[in-house]
């Protein structure tokens, strides 16, 4: 894990307070409370442009950083959970057309054109939306919601035809994301469950719970697949304080990262089939620790590090990719 500062500049500064944000290729765009959303080129980003894209809440924002966009390379979303539920931003990024996946409380997905900000395309649901992941391979599509639904999607070009609606676990859901291959998808759900389906038999491979368990503390907020190479890894981050990385080969094998004392816990502990004793470790009172909201998760492009948003700092931590490529029995990260 590095703990080192870095440096930081102002990009540009914005009328609205930004609770989504997502970056690809040349872009940058930031969506607000009342259906503000903001794009600019990291190149100049002196001159945003601003929009009402309607509705409410932008719960998220991203990119489609698809193969069929861009085989070379991938930058994933980096959303953060907001509290009063904000849709997120997704970049679909390719060198004619690129466009921005807008997630809404008002119960749509919206396709809009980059950089201009003009609707493409419109989709609606019964719940207010608060994700949605294109896989890599530009054909599908998952969206979740305030219900344990989720929602499957076949994608070309800009046209969605819906496919499937499954179901999660009992509560609300948060995140989804896809694996490099295409093949596996996975949901993060209020009630500290994330379950992972293999897309060629839609039924549900494994469903995992969070560390601290429950709709609390436990809850998952962001679950993402590592984005290239043999590393073969599933993030996910609770409410507080701790973050799970799970083995994709076997889903047999965990590690639990506290991101709210990392001094204490500089390499996480490795779980394999030793939950109970994990938890033995980290709740001894030799182990004081304050509880810490985690804001966002994300992997590197090439999948050397995962980074950990908190309220006030970004934890990095360095996979240890030998490791993973030799198959080892040791840390994941």
């Amino acid at each position: 894990m590095q703990m080192g500062r870095s440096s930081t500049r102002v990009l540009g500064d914005l009328d609205f307070d930004p609770v989504s944000l997502a970056i690809g290729g040349d872009f940058i765009v930031a969506g607000g409370q009342r259906a503000e959303l903001a794009v600019a080129r990291l190149s100049d980003p002196c001159a945003p442009t601003v929009v009402q894209s309607g509705g409410s809440i932008n719960n998220m924002v991203a990119l489609d950083q698809s193969r069929s966009a861009q085989p070379r390379r991938r930058f994933r979303d980096s959303a953060a959970f907001i509290e009063d539920g904000v849709t997120n931003l997704n970049i679909m990024n390719n060198s004619t057309m690129p466009r921005l996946v807008v997630c809404n409380n008002d119960h749509t997905v919206r396709l809009m054109s980059l950089p201009d900000l003009h609707l493409v395309t419109e989709l609606k649901f019964p719940t207010a939306i608060n994700y949605a992941a294109i896989s890599p391979d530009g054909t599908k599509m998952c969206v979740v919601g305030d219900s344990n639904e989720v929602f499957l999607f076949n994608k070309r070009g800009d046209d969605f035809e819906k496919i499937a609606s499954l179901t999660a676990s009992n509560d609300a859901s948060f995140s989804c994301d896809w694996n490099q291959g295409s093949q596996y998808f996975a949901v993060g759900s209020q009630d500290g469950y994330v379950t992972v389906w293999d897309i060629r038999s839609q039924q549900k491979m494994v469903q995992l719970e969070t560390f601290q368990h429950g709709r609390s503390r436990g809850a998952c907020r962001n679950v993402k697949f590592s984005p290239s190479g043999s590393i073969d890894l599933l993030a996910f981050s609770e409410h507080t304080s701790y973050v799970n990385i799970v083995d994709t080969r076997s889903f047999e094998k965990r590690q639990v990262l506290c991101a709210s004392n990392p001094e204490s816990i500089p390499h996480g502990d490795v779980m394999d089939n030793a939950v109970q004793a994990a938890f033995s470790m980290i709740d001894s009172p030799s182990m004081v620790r304050q509880d810490l909201q985690i804001t966002g998760l994300r992997f590197a492009p090439d999948s050397s590090a995962l980074f950990v948003g908190l309220e006030e700092s970004i934890l990095e931590y360095t996979v240890d990719k030998i490791g993973r490529y030799s198959f080892s029995t040791s840390e994941i990260i």
